[in-house]
């Protein structure tokens, strides 16, 4: 049997090229968000390692990373240093170690697909965000065609050469609809989603109601 992916080793390919031309757009579009939210605190939700922080651009955001994988934040610590506010070694079903609206902007990258159950997920990332704040998450765009044919043929070809299959790799598939229709039964409004890099990428940004 195919060993499962390692998702530490395959942070360090995110913005090498070939695989930065689906990645990268994701740097840009969270860099727009920050821009629009400067000073902010900010939850990073699956960060990995965080090797994106060095592209974003300097707007006094204060960055607190929380992943499954304790290498993972080890090395965001050695990388980032004080950049980064705290690091948490979180389980993938479990509550997240945050207090209620903690957060003025909430990010996972490309993390809700590996999740099995994202209306339960979705609901701790919005528990966190305070009311007013943005979440803004990205998933691959499972309403294009194209996706789809390449994951089938190109990239399964690359994840048998590496030892595993990208066949159960996204539990969670999200066309622009699907996804709506999640952040809107999380009670969020003003919902965008956009798509970038060449349509594969769903970019979405939702805001958490203030309290009447």
């Amino acid at each position: 049997m195919s060993e499962p992916v390692d998702y530490f080793s395959n942070h360090a390919l995110k913005l090498r090229f070939p695989w930065s031309l689906y990645h990268q757009p994701i740097v840009r579009a969270l860099g727009r968000v920050l821009r629009a939210h400067p000073r902010a605190e900010v939850l990073n939700v699956g960060a990995g390692p965080f090797f994106e922080l060095g592209h974003l651009p300097p707007n006094g955001a204060r960055f607190t990373l929380c992943d499954i994988d304790a290498r993972a934040m080890d090395m965001a610590r050695e990388l980032h240093g004080t950049l980064i506010e705290r690091t948490d070694v979180i389980t993938a079903d479990g509550k997240l170690p945050y207090d209620d609206a903690s957060f003025d902007l909430v990010v996972s990258m490309d993390v809700i697909e590996h999740v099995p159950e994202p209306a339960p997920w979705c609901t701790e990332l919005t528990r966190v965000l305070r009311p007013g704040g943005v979440l803004f998450l990205t998933t691959p765009n499972y309403g294009f065609s194209t996706l789809g044919l390449l994951e089938r043929t190109v990239l399964e070809g690359i994840a048998r050469w590496q030892g595993f299959s990208r066949k159960e790799l996204h539990p969670s598939k999200f066309s622009r609809a699907r996804l709506r229709s999640l952040l809107a039964s999380q009670g969020l409004t003003h919902v965008r989603i956009r798509t970038t890099a060449f349509r594969w990428v769903l970019a979405a940004e939702a805001t958490k109601p203030e309290i009447p």
